[in-house]
């Protein structure tokens, strides 16, 4: 499946905030490639960037989750970790869509990917 037609199978409103966000990351550096994986759009830049999940509530709102989230300053408090060791993530809801925050954090995970010597590690499933 590729991410066109995940967001194709979409409802409308959700079709239309995981297309605004699509266009913000992909426009956010060259050559960003994106993908579906483990069921959802993921995005890579020299490593794992971030993926889009949109949230099963009744409330029309993506998850935008950094892969390497614990990383990020998170200066304006508004990443989340809900129990997650490295993924933290924005709640971006219709009609609240910040691009000018939403830019800044892509803009800060670039950065850590192209700058890190080390590759952010590959995100596997945790086995039982």
């Amino acid at each position: 499946m590729t991410v066109d037609e995940y967001i194709n199978r979409q409802t409308p409103e959700i079709h239309r905030l995981l297309d605004h966000i699509r266009r913000l990351i992909l426009e956010a550096a060259p050559r960003i490639q994106e993908k579906i994986n483990w069921g959802v759009p993921f995005y890579s830049h020299k490593g794992q960037l971030c993926y889009l999940n949109p949230l099963r509530s009744s409330e029309v709102a993506v998850d935008l989750c950094f892969l390497r989230g614990y990383e990020l300053t998170n200066a304006q408090n508004v990443l989340e970790n809900r129990g997650r060791r490295t993924v933290r993530s924005l709640v971006i809801r219709a009609g609240e869509v910040n691009e000018e925050l939403i830019r800044e954090l892509l803009q800060e995970a670039i950065q850590l990917n192209e700058t890190s010597k080390e590759k952010p590690a590959t995100f596997q499933r945790k086995r039982d």
